[in-house]
């Protein structure tokens, strides 16, 4: 008794497919692309935020080696 509603639900399924697989299709793809379309503007919002974090700090790295560099390396004295 089961497997006969196992197998009735697997052609009811299948036949509902066919009939407004389609539809179906379009749908799926019509909410797939405004999600895809928020997930790229997050990425790109990411990538902006990251950039502008790594020239921030880019910038003090280089200031601070630079600092680094002035206080070690011997100055000319004035007579040589």
């Amino acid at each position: 008794m089961m497997l006969n509603r196992f197998f009735l639900g697997a052609i009811v399924g299948a036949v509902g497919v066919w009939i407004w697989g389609e539809d179906l299709r379009r749908l799926a793809g019509a909410k797939t692309d405004s999600a895809r379309e928020a997930a790229a503007d997050a990425l790109q919002s990411v990538q902006s935020t990251a950039e502008g974090l790594f020239d921030s700090a880019r910038d003090q790295v280089s200031s601070t080696l630079q600092a680094g560099e002035d206080a070690v390396r011997p100055h000319a004295t004035r007579g040589s």
